[in-house]
């Protein structure tokens, strides 16, 4: 190989170096650009009405922004990222996953799987339909045998809540919302991640995750 060959063929490398870190770079951007607009949102419509805990929460949003962008931009789920909404996207199925799961079934998992940090699945009832949530358990009560979700409370080993309730709205009529803890699985952690929604006649428009729920969906063993 002649020495100008040789020149030519690192110049090439570099290039494709150079394109592969624009590329980075851009689809990064691109990520903390929609997490931004997002998280900017979802503050202005339901954040905290104390000041001192709003200015907190913004203090830190660029942390959490970078953070969660350059976690899915490596993301290894076995789904696919959409760059331009910083979401996850999969095919959805026709029926929310995990439905039919046993109390059994769910039992014999959190017996053996229940450990303190571990990411788990709730599944949402309400009047207007049902997804399913990213969680984590922070806490075991050994003497009840309970586990506690950080976000939507205690659960008996085998999914029941104990937290189920029955509101009431201005309205006076009655709002249904009902959890329960699933056991976890390829297609629920897929719905989960997704934001996919189910309504009585059927799939419904996804949801956007939380911040939270982003940053708790990396730490999901598929």
């Amino acid at each position: 190989m002649t020495t100008l060959e040789s020149s030519a063929q690192e110049n090439m490398a570099e290039q494709k170096d150079i394109f592969f870190q624009d590329e980075h770079a851009s689809s990064l951007a691109e990520l903390m650009n929609a997490l931004y607009q997002r998280e900017c949102l979802a503050l202005a419509e339901s954040g905290p009405s104390q000041t001192s805990l709003l200015k907190r929460k913004l203090k830190h949003l660029p942390h959490h922004v970078y953070s969660a962008a350059q976690d899915l931009l490596a993301s290894n789920a076995p789904i696919d990222v959409d760059i331009h909404n910083a979401s996850y996207t999969a095919k959805q199925a026709a029926h929310c996953p995990g439905i039919n799961q046993t109390n059994e079934q769910i039992q014999d998992f959190y017996t053996k799987s229940g450990k303190i940090g571990a990411v788990l699945p709730v599944l949402v009832k309400t009047m207007q339909g049902m997804h399913i949530e990213i969680d984590s358990l922070d806490r075991i009560d050994e003497q009840c045998d309970h586990i506690h979700a950080n976000k939507h409370g205690w659960f008996t080993r085998n999914g029941i809540s104990q937290a189920e309730q029955t509101s009431t709205l201005a309205s006076n009529e009655a709002q249904f919302f009902a959890l329960k803890l699933l056991k976890p699985s390829k297609a629920i952690w897929t719905a989960a991640c997704c934001g996919h929604q189910w309504k009585h006649k059927g799939r419904a428009i996804p949801r956007a995750l939380t911040m939270r729920e982003l940053r708790l969906s990396f730490n999901i063993k598929w």
